[in-house]
């Protein structure tokens, strides 16, 4: 039952079947996406429902903050958060954050935080910092601290041209164009964690939800976790996950489905609020 709080933290990384026995799909690692303001609105709020055959597991939600300066750059603060529900809240008490500063002039990352909190009655808790923008050459420097220790700083080495967090992919995602069966390889953190994502652009269609029934496109990604040296972590799974955005201006992430070895993990759109400020992206 502590799986729970594992599905409750992957789910905005990505979680899938163990032990799978199957060719790493490859993407197309020159492959670029869009360079440009981040498809945003501040006020922005999209929230979730995950579940397990059918079971609430908790919540997910995410909101776009106000345009603000860090480092001398102007970004927009996107937040993240999961939640632990019902029954799961019973086992495993969940609430993490996931916090992103994202470049308004080119929808780059330039920090990550992240506090997590996974442990029923513990105080157990993580607090990690990945400093995009102190990037040198191949190393990106990642601070982190577990609970009330001083904080550590480590590097992890990165093999492509742009590394990016959930919240920044999750943006890209949403502005990307192109044919069906395109494919890109991202590097993208989770938390103190690396992850290479083979991203493949699927064909158009419509998916029921709470919200009515809509036009989507789907994405379909293979993801293998990476070691400090940016190699594949020996012992660790791959796994796979699908996303479907709304075929609309809005562009709206609706739902991700992940298959694993309890079922699948679903993450499903409940409502969505499209904020008061002005658009980043035209």
């Amino acid at each position: 039952m502590r799986a729970l709080a594992v599905f409750l933290a992957l789910v905005v990384g990505a979680c899938g079947p163990k032990g799978a026995s199957r060719a790493t799909p490859t993407g197309d690692p020159g492959l670029t996406l869009a360079v440009g303001p981040p498809l945003a609105t501040p006020g922005e709020r999209m929230a979730y429902r995950l579940t397990l055959r059918g079971m609430e597991l908790g919540t997910f939600g995410i909101s776009v903050g106000d345009v603000v300066e860090l480092g001398g750059k102007r970004t927009v603060q996107v937040q993240a958060q999961a939640r632990s529900t019902g029954l799961a809240k019973m086992v495993a008490e969940v609430d993490d954050r996931f916090t992103s500063w994202v470049d308004v002039e080119t929808g780059r990352p330039l920090r990550f935080e992240v506090y997590e909190q996974t442990a029923k009655n513990s105080s157990d808790r993580d607090h990690v910092i990945v400093d995009f923008a102190a990037r040198n050459g191949d190393q990106v420097p990642v601070h982190y601290g577990i609970n009330d220790e001083p904080q550590k700083t480590l590097q992890q080495k990165v093999s492509l041209p742009e590394v990016w967090d959930y919240n920044a992919f999750l943006l890209a995602l949403r502005s990307w164009e192109g044919k069906p069966g395109s494919t890109a390889t991202l590097e993208v953190f989770r938390s103190r964690y690396l992850w290479r994502i083979v991203v493949t652009l699927g064909h158009k269609g419509t998916l029921v939800t709470e919200l009515g029934e809509l036009p989507v496109i789907r994405f379909d990604a293979h993801t293998v976790k990476l070691d400090r040296n940016g190699a594949k972590w020996v012992g660790q799974d791959e796994r796979d996950f699908s996303v479907w955005i709304s075929d609309d201006d809005g562009r709206v992430p609706l739902k991700l489905d992940a298959k694993t070895d309890y079922g699948a993990v679903m993450m499903d759109i409940v409502d969505y609020q499209p904020g008061t400020g002005q658009r980043l992206r035209p």
